[in-house]
């Protein structure tokens, strides 16, 4: 069975700001950082972020880990996919979990965040399979990091209305 699901998150940040966390290492890093149990630590395992980057992503102590090859960075889209490729979806059975996000710029300081789950698992697996895809953590994501990256700004600007 091939298919996809798609999810999108409206944000108030502009475009280019969440790109540029979101294309490079500083995406995984910032979502330990602010979702620490849910997302788990990531280590670099090859590359700085661009295409070919091997991120491993341990969960907790005791549970899973996923590896995940950065696959397609493209500036000008600000398309970014990223596909398992070791533990996590793969131990579930699926022949191929790709994630792709879009940052689309909806006006000058807001974006639309479309995330899309690219799969293939076997048919005799995908109900079970299927029943773990749970959309609505990219959403979560989207917006978790958007008041970050809002919060960073307003702490920015406080520092530099005091000088």
């Amino acid at each position: 069975m091939k298919g996809q699901l798609s999810q999108e998150a409206i944000v108030e940040v502009a475009a280019e700001e969440f790109w540029n966390v979101c294309r490079g290492l500083e995406w995984v890093r910032i979502l330990h950082q602010l979702l620490g149990d849910f997302v788990g630590k990531p280590h670099v395992i090859q590359g700085d972020g661009g295409v070919g980057t091997i991120v491993k992503v341990s969960s907790p102590p005791g549970a899973n880990y996923t590896k995940e090859l950065y696959t397609k960075i493209d500036e000008e889209k600000r398309v970014k996919e990223v596909e398992v490729i070791e533990g996590g979806y793969k131990e579930l059975g699926f022949d191929l979990y790709r994630i792709r996000m879009e940052i689309i710029e909806r006006d000058a300081k807001t974006s639309v965040v479309r995330s899309t789950v690219e799969f293939e698992i076997d048919d005799k697996l995908a109900n079970v399979a299927l029943s773990s895809l749970k959309l609505e953590y990219f959403g979560l994501v989207a917006e978790t990091v958007a008041e970050y990256l809002n919060a960073k700004k307003a702490s920015t600007s406080q520092i530099f209305l005091k000088q």
